[in-house]
């Protein structure tokens, strides 16, 4: 059964490089960012949001396990009454296993306990499997960037 817990610190520095790679991957992909900044501006970025790591008040850094095996993260965030999805990472040799719909749902029932009336999830355009799965789970899109480089 796949269940989230609080990430320990060391868990936290584990993951670090592989948020801010990731996303300064997509920040390359979808334009924002060139090669030679992405990883700096992205490292930044997350210093600045996470500026007490997982102390950070209202944000959440959850491991995901599958019994005892840790299988993925979810970064969370709570503002007001919503919650806003940062990041959530299934790890490469777990993917197969289509644990997507169950970490949307485990997001759920972390927002229903925190009382949330709203949860926002980004997902970058080109990311259509992602897409899919939140639709999929009843999220609807509000909100669409186009781009075109002139």
């Amino acid at each position: 059964m796949l269940k989230l817990e609080r990430m320990s610190e060391a868990d936290f520095n584990m993951v670090k490089g592989k948020m801010i790679a990731d996303y300064a991957k997509d920040k390359i992909k979808v334009g924002h960012w060139s090669e030679r900044e992405a990883l700096e501006l992205s490292k930044e970025a997350l210093d600045k949001i996470l500026n007490e790591g997982i102390s950070t008040p209202n944000h959440y850094l959850l491991n995901a396990y599958e019994d005892e095996v840790k299988v993925g993260f979810v970064w969370m965030n709570k503002f007001n009454n919503e919650m806003f999805v940062n990041n959530t990472c299934i790890f490469e040799e777990f993917q197969e296993n289509e644990y997507e719909l169950k970490f949307i749902e485990l997001i759920e029932e972390k927002a229903d306990e925190l009382d949330i009336k709203k949860i926002n999830i980004h997902s970058y355009g080109y990311n259509e499997k992602n897409i899919a799965v939140y639709k999929k789970m009843g999220y609807d899109i509000t909100d669409i960037y186009l781009n075109k480089v002139i």
